[in-house]
């Protein structure tokens, strides 16, 4: 029997191997698709803040409505069931919502259901992590319909990154969420601007109020980024769904919020670490030489991640983090098929960091090249919609879509 040593020795040894092969079939892609940049004036009143923007998008909203909810009703029902139970959301984005509504014509109580879905799609992952508990989580009762709620994950790829060369941080993201022929069509830039002036910015999705991928610039600014975390203990879904009948802020409105209200890197990291979600989720925040990534619980921060610092199979000159919590060795990662690999072949992670940790034992730097190489190589792009590589000192918002 293999000592963990001997098994974290041959782990390593495996990811070395493979790193020229990853390297050498690099998908890396040529062709890409520019983001549209619409204003969200937060001056007006908020059911006129999407009223420009979003009859753009509304052919794409629709055809999402006919194919997987207008005629699904024990799906459409389930949803408008939590939904109601929940209640209003703050008057703010219940005002949102409603625009969004009146502008869409799609029906008020769909339009409020989607905006749990980040939150929901913590539901997803069936294969229990049996290094933490010996039991899977479930679906309660009475929900199983949400089984077949069309958006699916895991996804997403978030790096922070010292880049040796110059001595700044780089924030490399993909963004994967399907189906990619409805998501990829509405994801845009949205710039946040009060009193004339951008607040911050943020990749959204058209119909959604939250932010996903956001950044606050300033001389101590951040960006920010949410990863889908699924639940590590057995009760962990119904007392996500609970949370949400509570009626407590949905997990990226507070985040919109933080943005809003928080200039500086460490109020933000701050305040994220405080304030209860309603679901599990990673917030990976980078800022001017610094970076980290929190694992949160609904109540409290199960793990963090700090650049520069002893980090579980990372070296100090990064941070990594895909969908799962490797720091704990769950084994639900080797089961992710996104990105094609898993089930013997490489994961997300172990694809990105074989990349990243060749090109330093080259003695070569992190440069935003090999970032946005790594986060476009086989095994490392899924089902991606939006791609990032941000640098908060030097102003950098490179932002596009592949084009798969």
């Amino acid at each position: 029997k293999r000592s963990p040593a001997s098994i974290e020795r041959r782990r390593a040894r495996m990811i070395k191997a493979t790193a020229l092969f990853l390297l050498a079939a690099s998908t890396c892609v040529s062709a890409r698709r520019e983001i549209k940049t619409y204003v969200i004036n937060l001056d007006l009143p908020p059911e006129q803040r999407y009223q420009e923007l979003l009859p753009q998008f509304n052919e794409t909203v629709w055809g999402f409505w006919n194919k997987y909810f207008a005629k699904d009703i024990v799906l459409r029902e389930a949803l408008y069931g939590i939904s109601d139970k929940r209640g209003d959301e703050v008057d703010e984005m219940q005002r949102e919502i409603q625009g969004l509504a009146d502008v869409s014509g799609l029906p008020l109580k769909f339009v409020k259901a989607i905006q749990m879905l980040y939150e929901l799609q913590t539901l997803m992952v069936p294969v229990v992590n049996f290094t933490r508990h010996e039991e899977a989580d479930t679906f309660p009762e009475g929900f199983e319909a949400l089984r077949r709620i069309p958006w699916r994950g895991p996804g997403c790829t978030g790096i922070i990154a010292n880049n040796t060369a110059d001595g700044t941080v780089y924030h490399a993201r993909n963004l994967d969420f399907t189906p990619v022929p409805v998501m990829t069509n509405l994801v845009y830039n949205g710039v946040f601007q009060k009193n004339g002036k951008e607040l911050f910015r943020s990749q959204m999705i058209a119909g959604y109020t939250m932010v996903i991928t956001g950044a606050r610039f300033g001389p101590n600014g951040y960006a920010i980024e949410r990863n889908t975390r699924y639940t590590d203990h057995k009760g962990g879904n119904k007392e996500m769904l609970n949370n949400i009948f509570s009626g407590r802020p949905l997990n990226g409105w507070t985040l919109r919020k933080i943005l809003e209200t928080q200039s500086e890197y460490e109020g933000a990291v701050d305040a994220i670490a405080k304030t209860p979600y309603v679901s599990t989720e990673y917030a990976i925040v980078s800022g001017v030489r610094k970076g980290v990534i929190l694992a949160k619980n609904p109540e409290n921060v199960a793990h963090r991640q700090v650049l520069g610092q002893a980090n579980f199979e990372e070296p100090n000159e990064y941070i990594i983090m895909t969908n799962f919590d490797f720091y704990f060795r769950d084994i639900r990662e080797f089961f992710d098929p996104t990105g094609h690999g898993g089930f013997g072949k490489p994961t997300r992670r172990h694809a990105a960091q074989a990349i990243l940790n060749a090109t330093l034992e080259a003695g070569k730097p992190l440069t935003p090249d090999v970032l946005f190489e790594t986060i476009n190589a086989k095994y490392v792009i899924a089902d991606t919609v939006f791609q990032a590589v941000i640098n908060i000192e030097k102003g950098l918002w490179n932002i596009s879509q592949p084009d798969l």
